[in-house]
């Protein structure tokens, strides 16, 4: 692994990953940092990586189609996942959406991120601790049906922007689509997660076992 590409708005992460690199050893490891979706696209149109570690919340993004493009752009290309929150509806559903692995960043311990860049590019898969025990509680306790599911891409890219407080202006200037569209997806996602206001929705994100 030589190159890395960084897609990440917080300069504060950047700088304490390279100066972890620096100090264990991976000085022969590039790392470039991009802070929108956008220049990320673009890197990779005219530039060869050998792993891109994603910011799940980089603001103003439809981090759904973002993965989806990354992956057109270059299928092989692994890609890392991270957050600094532990959301664990929307990180399962970004599980299944092409990326290779996933992070729990701790600034304290940046040394898991190179663990798990090493680990994907060698075709392996890479789920924080944090994760995999949810997943696995998930799993073994929570018999009733996932409403999640039966959400679509679009769908689920809405609901993560509406449990985040943006607003219906924003997320279709996001998506660039019609304030009215947004609208729609807003009451048919209520319908299918069976909720009736935007703090109900809220508090499904709360635990793996819907209520």
């Amino acid at each position: 692994m030589q190159r890395l590409l960084l897609v990440n708005h917080d300069s504060d992460m950047y700088s304490d990953l390279s100066k972890y690199l620096k100090e264990n050893g991976y000085r022969n490891l590039a790392v470039d940092q991009v802070s929108t979706g956008s220049e990320a696209l673009s890197k990779l149109a005219n530039g060869s990586y050998d792993v891109l570690v994603l910011n799940l919340t980089i603001p103003g993004t439809d981090m759904l189609g973002l993965i989806n493009r990354l992956k057109m752009l270059n299928q092989d290309l692994p890609v890392l996942a991270y957050s600094l929150i532990l959301e664990y509806t929307l990180i399962k559903r970004y599980l299944t959406s092409g990326v290779d692995g996933y992070c729990f960043f701790k600034k304290q311990a940046p040394e898991e991120m190179i663990k798990a860049c090493l680990t994907i590019v060698t075709g392996k898969w890479y789920i924080s601790p944090e994760m995999v025990e949810l997943i696995v509680e998930d799993a073994l306790y929570n018999k009733k049906t996932d409403r999640f599911d039966s959400l679509s891409e679009r769908e689920f890219e809405i609901f993560s922007h509406l449990v985040k407080d943006e607003t219906p202006a924003v997320i279709a200037e996001i998506l660039s689509v019609h304030t009215s569209t947004i609208a729609l997806y807003k009451s048919r996602i209520m319908d299918k997660l069976r909720v009736v206001n935007l703090l109900e929705m809220k508090n499904m994100m709360k635990s793996p076992a819907l209520v």
